[in-house]
C-alpha cells in the first residue's frame, strides 16, 4: 500500500495547513535555546573573572565543562526518545527545563575561592555545576530532542530534519558575536543575568508549545504512529566513524585558539574567531542545501593542510598573514570533517543517538587538547599533531592501496616519534635542525614512493617538517627550557652572542636577565633604571620599608631591593616562581632580593585576606600581556590596594601593553578611590638595544601629590586627569573593547 493511501497520510493532509507556522516555531524555539548556551558561557566567564583571571586555562575548562554538559544532554534527550511516548517526552522535558529556575538568576557565592596553588580545575568544575550546571544540561538536550519533536510533524522535511541543526548553530553564532560587541559593553553583568533569566523563562514556554504542536500533529496522525519509519539498526564503525570526525574539529578548535592566541598573538578577542567559524561550518555543512558542495572541500583539504604548514613560518613574517591563513586553513577542516558527519547522518528516528555520539566525540577532542595536552608537552604541539590525525583519517578516500596503508603507518610513526623526543630536542637547536631535515628527507621520499595523487601524505610532510623548525628556534636565541601549566606555556631563550637570556609567556617578554658575569643582576626591559619604574624606586624607594608586587616575571623588580626593606611577590602560576628561583636560569630575587617573600595565587584575592596599611609601594605588573586581567582593573580591585597601602603608600601600575590602553580606565577609578593619578611613556634613545631596554609606560597613585616624592613635578609625569566619558570599571561592568588602542 503507498504511503499517499494510508490514514497516516490523509492526517498529514489535513493539518498541512498549519505547518508552516509549526515549523517556524521549532526553528525559533532552537535559534533561541542556543541562543542562550552562547550567551551563558561568556557571561559566567565574565563572572569568574574577579576569582581565578582570564588565562587561557580558565577558557578552555569551562569549554571542556560546556561540551561535558551538552553529551550529558545529549545523552538524557537519546533516553527520552527512546523509551518514553512522545507525550511523555514532552512532559518531562518541560519539568527538567522549569526545573532550571530553581538556579536563576545565575551567580556566584561571595565566599567561593579558588585554590591558592596547584590546578583550579576541580573546584572550577564544582562551581560550574552547582550553578548553572543544571540550566545548561537542561538547554542543551533541547537541539536533539526538538528535532526528534520534529519528525513526528507531517511536516515535508520530517525525514530530514538535520536543518534545524543549522538553525540551532546559527544561533550560537548570533549569540557568540552579539556578546563582545552589544551586550556586554551596554549591560552589567547582574543585567545580564536578569535578562537571561527572563529569556530562560519564555524559552520554556516556546518548549512546550513546539511540544505540543509535535503531540497534537501524532495525534491526529493515529497514537503510536511516527512519520518516519524505523531504519536499520546502526553498526560500530559508523558510531566509531561519528566519534572521529566530531573529535578531530573539536581537538583543532581549542588547538587553533591556543595556537593563534599564545604563539602567534594574544589580540583582543581573537579567540572569537576560530569558534565562530566552527560554528559556521556546522550551518553550512548540515543547511538543507550546502553552500559549499562537500566535493569541493575535500579537494580542498590537502591545500589547507599545506596552509596551516606554511602559516607557521609566517609568524614572524606578518602576523596578520600568519593568522589569517590558520583560520582559512581550520574552517577547510573542520568543514570537511563536519561534512564527512552530515553526509554519513542516519534517518531520523536514530537521531539522537546520531547527537550523542557527535557530543562524546568533541568531549573527547576538547578533553585531550585542553586537559591532557598541558600535561603531556612543553608546548602547543597538540595542533599540529590533530592536523596530523586528520591527514592519516584522509576524508573522502573510500580505498587505500598497500603502499597507501604503509604510507599512513610511517607517517603516525613519525608523528608518535615528533611527540616521544619533544622535551629532549627543545633543549638543543643543533638536534632539532637535524630532526627537521631527517624528518622532510623521509617524508619527502615517502611521497615519492606512494601514489602521485595522495596530496594528504605530502601534506603532512610539510606539516611535520615546517612546524618542527618553527617551534624549536626563536629569532630570540635557542631554546634552553620550555614548561607549561594552567595559566600558560613559558619558555626560556638565550642569545650568547648578545648575552642575554630571556623569559618568554607565549610571545610575549616576561623578564630579561644578562648572562652570568655581570654582578648583581640589573633589572632591564621594562624595568630598566633609565625608565619609569627607575623613577618610581629613586624617588620613593629610600624612603620605603615594606614593598608588595603583584606578578613576578623572573623577578627583575627585585634588584631595586635596598637592605633593610621587606619584598613580597603575589604570583599566580607556580611554575613562574619554580622559574624564576628554583630553575637556576635566572638569578634575579636570588642576588638581588633573597629574602623576598613569594605568595602564591591571585594577588587580588591574597591582598582582600590580609591586613590593612601593609605597603609603602604596591606594584602592579599584570598587564604586558595580552589576556587583561580585568578583575585587577575595577572599582572594587583599587579599594583592596587602598586598604592595603600605609598613609602615605604609593600604587605604581606598568600599563605597557600592545593592544589596549588601560591609562583611561585607571584614571577613571582614581578619583573614586581617593587618588591621583600621574603618567610617564619612556622611549629609549636611538641605537639602544630594545631587546634589554625597551619603551614602557607606568602609572603611578597616590592619596596626595606630595607622596610621589617630587615625581608629580617632574616634566616627564603628567597629571592624568578622569574624563567622565570613561565609562566606570567595576566587578560587574567592564567593556573591553573601549580600551582597545
Amino acid at each position: 500500500m503507498s504511503l499517499q493511501a494510508t490514514p497516516v497520510a490523509q492526517a498529514h493532509a489535513a493539518v498541512r495547513q498549519g505547518l508552516p507556522a509549526a515549523a517556524a516555531a521549532f526553528g525559533l524555539t532552537l535559534f533561541s535555546s542556543a541562543f542562550l548556551l552562547f550567551w551563558i558561557e561568556p557571561l559566567f566567564a565574565r563572572m569568574l573573572l574577579p576569582r581565578l583571571g582570564g588565562s587561557q586555562g580558565v577558557w578552555n575548562t569551562c569549554l571542556v565543562f560546556f561540551q561535558a554538559s551538552l553529551l550529558l544532554g545529549y545523552g538524557y534527550a537519546h533516553l527520552l526518545a527512546r523509551f518514553l511516548s512522545l507525550r511523555n517526552q514532552v512532559l518531562v522535558h518541560v519539568l527538567v527545563v522549569a526545573a532550571g529556575w530553581l538556579f536563576l538568576p545565575l551567580a556566584i557565592g561571595t565566599h567561593w575561592a579558588p585554590p591558592d596553588s596547584g590546578s583550579p580545575v576541580i573546584p572550577l568544575f564544582a562551581l560550574l555545576i552547582g550553578t548553572l550546571g543544571w540550566p545548561f544540561f537542561a538547554l542543551s538536550a533541547n537541539t536533539p530532542l526538538l528535532q526528534h519533536w520534529f519528525s513526528f510533524t507531517p511536516h515535508r522535511e520530517a525525514r530530514n530534519p538535520y536543518f534545524l541543526y543549522a538553525l540551532s548553530n546559527a544561533g550560537s553564532l548570533a549569540a557568540l558575536l552579539f556578546y563582545p560587541f552589544l551586550l556586554e559593553p551596554n549591560f552589567t553583568l547582574s543585567h545580564q543575568a536578569a535578562l537571561w533569566a527572563s529569556g530562560y523563562f519564555a524559552l520554556t514556554v516556546m518548549i512546550a508549545l513546539a511540544g505540543g504542536s509535535s503531540v497534537f500533529a501524532q495525534g491526529r496522525a493515529g497514537i503510536g504512529q511516527t512519520i518516519v519509519p524505523a531504519s536499520r539498526s546502526i553498526d560500530w564503525k559508523t558510531r566509531l566513524t561519528w566519534l572521529v570526525y566530531a573529535a578531530l574539529p573539536s581537538s583543532l578548535l581549542i588547538g587553533v585558539t591556543g595556537y593563534i592566541t599564545t604563539d602567534i598573538a594574544s589580540f583582543p578577542l581573537l579567540w572569537i574567531a576560530p569558534l565562530a567559524l566552527y560554528l559556521t561550518t556546522f550551518v553550512f555543512a548540515f543547511a538543507g542545501k550546502p553552500p559549499i558542495p562537500h566535493g569541493i572541500m575535500i579537494e580542498l583539504l590537502p591545500f589547507g593542510i599545506v596552509l596551516a604548514a606554511a602559516g607557521f613560518w609566517l609568524a614572524p613574517a606578518s602576523l596578520i598573514a600568519a593568522i589569517a591563513v590558520e583560520l582559512i586553513a581550520f574552517f577547510i577542516v573542520a568543514m570537511t570533517c563536519h561534512g564527512e558527519l552530515a553526509r554519513l547522518k542516519p534517518a531520523a528516528d536514530r537521531l539522537t543517538e546520531f547527537y550523542f555520539w557527535l557530543s562524546l566525540g568533541g568531549v573527547i577532542g576538547g578533553a585531550l587538547t585542553a586537559l591532557v595536552s598541558p600535561l603531556l608537552f612543553k608546548d602547543i604541539i597538540e595542533y599540529p599533531l590533530a592536523l596530523a590525525f586528520v591527514c592519516l583519517l584522509r576524508p573522502g578516500q573510500r580505498s587505500d592501496s598497500e603502499t597507501a596503508r604503509i604510507g599512513q603507518y610511517v607517517l603516525l610513526s613519525l608523528a608518535i616519534l615528533l611527540v616521544l623526543i619533544e622535551p629532549l630536542a627543545s633543549y638543543n637547536v643543533i638536534i632539532s635542525n637535524l630532526l627537521s631535515v631527517c624528518l622532510v628527507a623521509a617524508v619527502v621520499g615517502l611521497a615519492l614512493w606512494s601514489q602521485p595523487r595522495n596530496w594528504l601524505l605530502i601534506a603532512l610532510a610539510l606539516l611535520l617538517g615546517l612546524q618542527y623548525e618553527h617551534a624549536l628556534v626563536s629569532r630570540y636565541g635557542a631554546t634552553i627550557w620550555r614548561g607549561r601549566s594552567f595559566y600558560g606555556a613559558y619558555s626560556a631563550i638565550e642569545d650568547r652572542r648578545a648575552g642575554y637570556r630571556m623569559m618568554f609567556h607565549g610571545r610575549t617578554i616576561h623578564g630579561v636577565e644578562r648572562l652570568a658575569g655581570i654582578a648583581p643582576p640589573q633589572p632591564l626591559s621594562y624595568y630598566s633604571a633609565a625608565g619609569p619604574l627607575g623613577d618610581i624606586m629613586r624617588a620613593i624607594g629610600p624612603r620605603s620599608h615594606d614593598i608588595g608586587l603583584i606578578g613576578l616575571g623572573i623577578g627583575s623588580t627585585g634588584c631595586y631591593a635596598r637592605a633593610g626593606q621587606s619584598w613580597t611577590f603575589y604570583e599566580l602560576d607556580g611554575l613562574v616562581d619554580d622559574l624564576a628561583r628554583h630553575s637556576g636560569l635566572f638569578h634575579s630575587l636570588s642576588a638581588c632580593a633573597p629574602d623576598a617573600k613569594v605568595v602564591l595565587g591571585d594577588g587580588r584575592m591574597n591582598l582582600e585576606r590580609e591586613g590593612a596599611g601593609l605597603y609603602d609601594i604596591l606594584l602592579l605588573d599584570a598587564f604586558s600581556s595580552d589576556a587583561i586581567p580585568i578583575h585587577l582593573l575595577t572599582r572594587e580591585a583599587f579599594a583592596t590596594y587602598v586598604r592595603a597601602l600605609k598613609p602615605h603608600g604609593v600604587l605604581a601600575i606598568h600599563i605597557t601593553n600592545r593592544h589596549f590602553d588601560l591609562a583611561p580606565i585607571i584614571a577613571r577609578i582614581a578619583p573614586g578611590a581617593g587618588l591621583v593619578a600621574y603618567e610617564r611613556s619612556f622611549s629609549p634613545p636611538p641605537g639602544t638595544n630594545l631587546a634589554l631596554t625597551p619603551p614602557s609606560r607606568w602609572m603611578v597613585l597616590a592619596r596626595d601629590r606630595t607622596d610621589l616624592g617630587g615625581l608629580a613635578d617632574r616634566a616627564n609625569w603628567t597629571l592624568r586627569p578622569a574624563m567622565p566619558a570613561t565609562k566606570l570599571w567595576t566587578d560587574d561592568f567592564s567593556n573591553i573593547l573601549s580600551a582597545l588602542r
